[in-house]
């Protein structure tokens, strides 16, 4: 029985999915709390289902598999993802989800220059 190396840890997509988990509590209070200013607007609500498509890019990331050109476009649509986010939570004065977002920009980069394995 072959014995396998320790297996790589992706601390990009674990970075992103912290950041959108917790983005998605922090745009959920906004919008339940009345005295942040924009408890019930249609942008919060937008931040909260742009966090949960953030959490399940970074959860697909996680994963190995697929082609080189569907990884590319969860990449994509995920840096899309958090751009918008960050913008949009900008205009809506969360500076903590903004913060959080570039928590999640800082593990897109990390996963984008994480060594991958060659497929066999």
């Amino acid at each position: 029985m072959p014995v396998s190396g320790p297996k790589s840890v992706d601390i990009g997509s674990i970075l992103i999915c912290v950041g959108a988990l917790v983005g998605v509590a922090v745009s959920i209070a906004n919008y339940l709390s009345p005295g942040s200013g924009i408890a019930g607007t249609p942008g919060a609500i937008l931040v909260i289902v742009s966090t949960i498509i953030l959490l399940g890019f970074g959860l697909i990331m996680r994963s190995s598999g697929g082609s080189r050109a569907y990884r590319a476009f969860v990449a994509a649509s995920a840096l899309l993802d958090i751009v918008g986010t960050a913008f949009a939570a900008y205009l809506l004065e969360s500076g903590t989800l903004v913060a959080l977002m570039l928590v999640c920009l800082v593990g897109w980069f990390a996963h984008l220059f994480s060594p991958r394995p060659i497929p066999a």
